[in-house]
């Protein structure tokens, strides 16, 4: 299993667009994860999380609906990053993690923004997404991400 502070390397790199883009914070849904490192990294949070400022009423919010209601915050929910973002992190999971031995790694794989990410850093390497381990790896048919890393896993049938 690749263990490794993914959220607190995201955080970071979240730290250094909002500052640079002029956002005042973001807003996150999470279990709790993510939105304790954005916190961490110095970022003002909306955090909607089961112990968080707000507790959803749904499980999944899509990216229109969470923009629609906060309009001046980044939206940094897992999996709604924008790909340009997505591939600013790839390159600190990468610097972070260095060259990797040839290997099939597991990941914990909860939004699929990890494992995107690691992919792009890493294109010839095998990382399987391992799902329901915790309530951040909870598989969630309404994850933006689930096409994919359906795509990137080779998957028979991939979800709509």
């Amino acid at each position: 299993m690749l263990i490794f502070p993914n959220k607190k390397i995201r955080a970071q790199v979240i730290a250094r667009y909002v500052s640079a883009a002029g956002y005042r914070g973001v807003v996150a849904f999470s279990c709790g994860n993510a939105t304790r490192e954005l916190k961490a990294a110095g970022l003002w949070v909306l955090d909607i999380s089961p112990d968080g400022d707000l507790s959803p009423s749904r499980k999944w919010w899509t990216p229109a609906e969470i923009h629609a209601a906060f309009p001046d915050l980044l939206d940094a929910t897992s999996g709604h990053l924008p790909a340009p973002l997505m591939a600013e992190i790839a390159k600190a999971f990468r610097l972070h993690l260095g060259n990797l031995a040839d290997a099939v790694y597991e990941v914990p794989t909860g939004s699929g923004e990890t494992i995107t990410c690691l992919r792009w850093a890493y294109p010839e390497t095998i990382f399987m997404p391992v799902r329901n381990i915790n309530e951040a790896t909870a598989y969630n048919s309404a994850a933006p991400l689930n096409y994919v890393v359906g795509c990137l896993e080779g998957a028979d049938e991939i979800p709509d």
